[in-house]
């Protein structure tokens, strides 16, 4: 079985969008996935503009075309909130064997309700959905060792050429980034790592 490593953010819709592709092919049994979180943009560096053109023109011209192909509901943000609060659940959820559920609850609250998911209360809530202690999962968000253990991610992640989401690490260190790597592993094509 190949095994791969695939690094997402639950504030990007491409990840979101290609988490549904992954998923697929992990249900299939041909392609064993680790989920590994990988904050697209991590403090201090900015956060984008909420109705800024950045986001206007990437959703007016790729995201919602893809997600329309698709068939996934997906409406762009009312927050542009940093990640490393639900990430950290995110990490805590994998190992309570619900992360699959966690994100599902956290992408819908983003990207289809319009809510903050870096909030304590939809911290609490996602995990309530995913069958999960919310109040344990609050407390994960804040838990210094699954910060350090984020880092420590992204750290090996850039160390292996990832330098964005969402990307797949192949056993032979390949990577591709954006959507589509799952399908192009399964279909025995090279990925596409980022340019530089």
């Amino acid at each position: 079985m190949v095994k791969v490593r695939f690094y997402y953010d639950v504030v990007c819709p491409y990840s979101y969008m290609e988490s549904h592709a992954v998923e697929a092919a992990e249900d299939a049994g041909d392609i064993d996935i680790e989920w590994l979180p990988f904050e697209l943009r991590p403090a201090p560096r900015p956060l984008l503009q909420v109705r800024g053109d950045h986001l206007r023109v990437d959703w007016t011209q790729n995201v919602y075309r893809r997600a329309l192909a698709l068939g996934i509901e997906i409406h762009l943000p009312r927050y542009q909130p940093r990640s490393t609060l639900v990430l950290a659940a995110c990490v805590w959820a994998g190992g309570q064997g619900k992360l699959r559920e966690f994100k599902h609850a956290l992408y819908e609250a983003f990207f289809c309700e319009g809510e903050d998911i870096a909030t304590d209360a939809e911290i609490a809530r996602a995990a309530g959905r995913a069958d999960l202690d919310p109040a344990a999962a609050v407390a994960a968000a804040y838990s210094a060792e699954l910060f350090a253990r984020i880092q420590k991610i992204r750290a090996e992640a850039e160390a292996a050429g990832v330098s964005g989401v969402p990307s797949l690490l192949s056993e032979d260190g390949t990577t591709h980034w954006g959507m589509g790597g799952i399908e192009r592993l399964g279909s025995g094509l090279p990925l596409v790592p980022r340019s530089t």
